[in-house]
């Protein structure tokens, strides 16, 4: 499993440690973690008059004081980390990082406000959020959960949003526990009858079948999807949630979806967010060859990329 951990030095990021520490007998004999920071590119005019090996070498200094605890915190728990620095825009960095090193999963803490200012997750986490495929854990406010085995609910609704978390919750379920337990919520606002159910939850139940893994249907009612898995969720324990997103843009306020970005305020969980896969093959340019990386990605990088 390749795990993509991006790191800053702060409370938000080191929530992301925790989760990772917290979970280490779950994560297999040898994964594939990666610690990724990333430093803000000097002012041009200050590089160039300080220097090339001036300003590499306070990016390396500003990096490693970041990247060498955080090695440390799961060095302590018995896990081993490659790490590596980055200069350029966070968001599109780890996006970058994540994709071109095929992250299984990419674990990171928000600082996020409300749904109302559009900061839900912060600006990073959404810009990560809109711009990768890569499953998202945004770790919330408090610790991550200890027991053994994890409580996991996932949000369905007959969509291929909700089929992507169902997908990701699996394909993920070894980092929940030997023996987790999930729930898939649907919600009805009374006029669905029985064939409408079956034909919003039968191709989840599918794929836990074919998986042959256990999980519970839980039909809500109420007209506001959001506020009736909020209000299920206060009052049903849970360790983990996991909803789809439409990731339509850095720049919408609204990159989860309605229901998914109400839940989401109201909800302190540990929360995975998945995002189907592209349909479309790379965009090409008009004369046939395919379009450029994002430019000022090249890095300062302190081990090798991921091998594929």
């Amino acid at each position: 499993m390749k795990v993509l951990i991006p790191v800053d030095g702060s409370v938000n990021s080191n929530a992301a440690l925790d989760f990772i520490t917290s979970r280490a007998a779950c994560l297999g004999a040898r994964p594939e973690l990666r610690l990724l920071n990333v430093q803000f590119p000097i002012p041009p005019r200050a590089a160039r008059a300080a220097g090339r090996e001036l300003v590499r070498s306070f990016h390396q200094t500003e990096a490693r004081a970041v990247l060498d605890p955080a090695q440390k915190c799961l060095a302590d728990a018995g896990l081993t980390a490659k790490t590596q620095y980055v200069v350029g825009n966070p968001a599109e960095v780890v996006s970058r990082t994540a994709t071109q090193g095929h992250a299984d999963l990419v674990v990171m803490g928000s600082r996020g406000q409300t749904a109302l200012k559009g900061l839900l997750f912060g600006s990073v986490t959404q810009a990560v959020l809109a711009s990768s495929t890569a499953p998202l854990l945004v770790l919330r406010d408090g610790p991550p959960p200890r027991a053994a085995s994890l409580r996991v609910v996932i949000a369905v609704d007959g969509s291929r949003y909700g089929l992507a978390a169902v997908r990701a919750a699996l394909a993920l379920r070894a980092v929940f526990g030997p023996a987790p337990q999930f729930r898939l919520l649907h919600v009805v606002d009374g006029q669905e009858d029985a064939a409408d159910l079956e034909a919003a939850t039968a191709p989840a139940l599918a794929l836990f079948v074919k998986a042959k893994v256990e999980a519970e249907l839980v039909r809500l009612d109420g007209h506001n999807a959001g506020d009736a898995i909020a209000e299920y969720l206060a009052a049903h324990p849970a360790d983990l949630l996991v909803m789809g997103s439409h990731g339509r843009g850095a720049f919408k306020a609204v990159l989860l979806g309605s229901v998914a970005t109400r839940v989401a305020a109201r909800c302190r969980l540990p929360l995975l967010i998945a995002r189907p896969r592209s349909r479309r093959s790379p965009a090409k340019r008009k004369d046939g060859a395919a379009a450029a990386a994002p430019r000022g990605l090249p890095s300062d990088d302190v081990s090798p990329q991921w091998a594929r």
